[in-house]
């Protein structure tokens, strides 16, 4: 048997390596990182295994590189069979060909197709061709759930029901293998990416939303939707708030208030799903109907500074200079226009 570890650094990410011909070894091993050894039926002894597992786990996502240098089969001299109940597990087929049963559903990894697993359901791996390599992909359950919940305001499925498998062919199948394959080159790349733990959070949640936008579930088209229908409700219940009223003189402890979360909270949802503070988009909000009323309105009888304060600014300098950052123009010229 040859295994390392390399300790965690800063972003927490643990590699772990195997190579080994001992069946009770591979056992504890797959246990640990990938399926839990109550629900892995024993392997049967054989001389041919030569397994190898080259692995990291980043949290709530383990990739790795599996291999068994034997041919194994269902009946043979080396059965593998196992189901978890706290992850949901893929595969990126590197070589070989890998043939399962879950369910009464037959599963195939091999060339462009990855194989997915559903959560607590047994497996039994038919098929393992001696020169199969994959990239192991799990991830916890809790982690995914919480993902979908966040996407879908509480409304997903659980356990998600994954199809058989995933075409990584094109589109969307094949950026979500690209990035677990990129992940998984950059295991040997001291001072990386994978050093930093801001990447590593990311490159979770990415591996997660991933898979959720790339495999056919029954929540899929609400996610494939334009962006906006992946603000989570606290967000869209402040956007409310903010288109309802306003010129209204809003806080943000207010719409904090009104969104039901903490300031901080709703802070981290506008930044993620909107793209800047709740302020700045109420500042946009009224930048934006304030640029209408101008486009509308005779100068003969209304003045900027009207418009400005009708929609909630009281400062018309810092009005003016946002105006002309926003729209090009000073508001006086909008209004003036021949």
């Amino acid at each position: 048997m040859e295994a390392a570890e390399r300790g965690r650094g800063e972003s927490g990410v643990r590699r772990l390596t195997l190579r080994s011909r001992n069946v009770d070894e591979v056992r504890a091993f797959g246990g640990r990182h990938f399926y839990p050894r109550e629900f892995l039926h024993p392997l049967q002894r054989s001389g041919a295994l030569d397994a190898r597992f080259s692995v990291m786990s980043l949290g709530d996502v383990t990739i790795g590189d599996v291999s068994y240098g034997a041919d194994v089969s269902y009946g043979a001299d080396v059965t593998l069979g196992y189901a978890n109940p706290d992850a949901y597990q893929a595969g990126v087929p590197v070589a070989g060909h890998l043939d399962a049963r879950q369910g009464g559903r037959t599963i195939v990894g091999a060339g462009g197709q990855a194989p997915l697993f559903r959560v607590g359901e047994d497996v039994v791996l038919r098929r393992w061709s001696a020169d199969c390599r994959q990239l192991g992909v799990k991830i916890a359950r809790h982690a995914l759930d919480r993902q979908l919940d966040a996407l879908l305001d509480g409304a997903g499925q659980r356990p998600l029901e994954l199809p058989a498998q995933l075409d990584i062919t094109s589109g969307l199948g094949h950026s979500w293998a690209a990035l677990i394959r990129f992940i998984a080159a950059e295991r040997d790349n001291p001072g990386g990416l994978l050093d930093h733990a801001i990447i590593v959070t990311s490159l979770q949640e990415s591996v997660t939303i991933g898979l959720l936008l790339a495999t056919d579930h029954p929540h899929r088209a609400m996610l494939l939707r334009p962006a906006a229908a992946y603000r989570p409700a606290p967000a869209r219940r402040a956007m409310e708030a903010i288109h309802a009223h306003p010129e209204r003189p809003f806080t943000i402890a207010e719409l904090a208030r009104l969104a039901g979360v903490s300031v901080r909270t709703l802070q981290a949802s506008f930044h993620r799903y909107v793209g800047c503070s709740p302020m700045a988009y109420l500042r946009q909000t009224r930048l934006d109907h304030v640029h209408a009323e101008l486009l509308r309105a005779d100068p003969a009888e209304r003045t900027v500074s009207a418009v400005a304060h009708r929609w909630g600014f009281t400062h018309l300098g810092r009005f003016a200079a946002a105006y002309r950052t926003r729209f090009g123009a000073s508001p006086s010229d909008t209004l003036h226009r021949p």
